[in-house]
């Protein structure tokens, strides 16, 4: 695995998980610039909100930022990951697995009872890595976002 560590995201953490988002979605996506903005939305509503119960880890290899996920309260029992992303050079490894594993039991220490998730039809290997979890595929709509139908899905695990 070489020198890996999963840490808790900082300040200067922002400007790499909004363009890493917006890099790759763009290029193996073809997303605009409004995904750009949603992402960075999202990461400021985190630093606002300031929640114990929620965080953004930064999946960091040889000192470099490789990756990211989130956990977001939506009540008491429910927590929402997100910002779910292995940079494409770090892929295979098992990293993905392990940024999952780590906001799983993030929210178990926390007490919530259920993790949902949004995610689109064409992230095969994210997926793949929710499946091999234990989540479920609960609602499918098509949506469309950055001038392109999507297959949006809700995936959700009860811990």
């Amino acid at each position: 695995m070489g020198d890996m560590m999963i840490r808790t995201f900082k300040q200067d953490d922002i400007n790499y998980i909004i363009n890493s988002h917006y890099k790759l979605y763009n290029r193996e996506f073809n997303y605009d610039l409004s995904f750009r903005d949603f992402i960075e939305n999202s990461v400021n509503g985190f630093i606002k909100r300031s929640n114990i119960k929620e965080n953004i880890w930064i999946l960091e290899i040889q000192g470099n930022k490789s990756g990211s996920i989130s956990i977001k309260k939506v009540n008491e029992e429910t927590a929402q990951l997100g910002l779910f992303l292995v940079d494409p050079n770090a892929r295979g490894a098992g990293y993905g697995q392990q940024l999952v594993q780590t906001a799983i039991d993030f929210c178990k220490e926390f007490g919530f009872k259920k993790i949902v998730l949004w995610t689109n039809s064409e992230l095969t290997s994210a997926r793949r890595i929710y499946e091999r979890n234990g989540f479920q595929l609960k609602e499918i709509r098509i949506q469309t976002l950055s001038k392109k139908e999507l297959i949006e899905e809700r995936w959700e695990l009860f811990i």
